[in-house]
């Protein structure tokens, strides 16, 4: 095929070297992506918790004091509220706004919870929204989001102003490996610290920039005005103590090693 693009007679020797040199070149462009520093995990200032049922639906967060969190955004509820029901139990003063546009309804009653059946994305439609509204009359707001890739295109659509709203955010991302994903973690880690990191064990592990990283991880990020200046590294194995698998029948990720653990 390259013989006849060429226009010319080129013998097989040839057509290797030259399908060699334009492989070469496609993998030394600079093309953005997700730099493995924007995902350096540091000490939590205070103690971890677990939130939600065994497994799939569990998640850490920092158990930061005298925290008045006004409501939780919660993103993807599926057929699980474990952790929002925790949450309710833990700060009873909390008002929880919860979205899923894939199902009509809560799997189970719960007063507390207030469910609208939209998605979350960068606009305002009939089935999606992008939260701008409820996030500028707030604040002190924990985000909980697990959208199934839907989280690029929302963080990208927040302000700097908004995301410092956000005390604490536990976030699942989905293959974030493109120049697409970029924004979200400069804009995260501007007011933000990574405090816990988590791969979930569903779909393997990539070697990217030469660090071997899950396709799929849970993230939860502190606000910085909580932390010591300047916060410490991660020194803590992955997975730590209170993890769990989020698929029962296949073993956890292991990820010892920088830019998530540092000996």
């Amino acid at each position: 095929m390259l013989s006849g693009l060429l226009g010319r007679d080129v013998d097989s020797n040839s057509l290797r070297s030259l399908a060699s040199q334009l492989k070469e070149k496609i993998i030394s462009r600079d093309v953005p992506s997700l730099n493995k520093n924007w995902l350096t995990c540091y000490k939590s200032p205070f103690p971890k918790l677990r939130l939600g049922k065994d497994f799939d639906g569990g998640y850490i967060i920092a158990d930061l004091p005298n925290v008045n969190y006004n409501i939780i955004l919660v993103g993807g509820i599926a057929c699980d509220i474990s952790f929002e029901e925790d949450f309710i139990k833990k700060y009873p003063n909390v008002k929880c706004y919860a979205y899923d546009g894939t199902i009509k309804c809560l799997p189970k009653n719960n007063d507390k919870i207030k469910f609208i059946n939209k998605n979350i994305g960068n606009l305002n439609t009939k089935h999606l929204t992008n939260l701008h509204d409820i996030i500028d009359t707030n604040d002190d707001i924990f985000i909980k989001m697990d959208i199934e890739g839907g989280e690029i295109p929302w963080i990208n659509s927040l302000t700097d102003k908004q995301i410092n709203k956000f005390e604490q955010i536990v976030m699942e991302f989905h293959s974030p490996f493109s120049d697409k994903e970029i924004d979200v973690f400069n804009k995260i880690n501007k007011n933000h610290y990574l405090i816990h990191f988590h791969a979930n064990n569903c779909c393997g592990t990539r070697t990217h920039k030469n660090v071997i990283t899950p396709n799929f991880f849970e993230c939860t990020y502190v606000h910085k005005k909580y932390f010591p200046n300047p916060p410490q590294l991660n020194t803590d194995l992955i997975p730590g103590e209170l993890d769990m698998r989020n698929l029962k029948e296949r073993d956890e990720i292991t990820l010892n090693h920088p830019p998530f653990v540092h000996k």
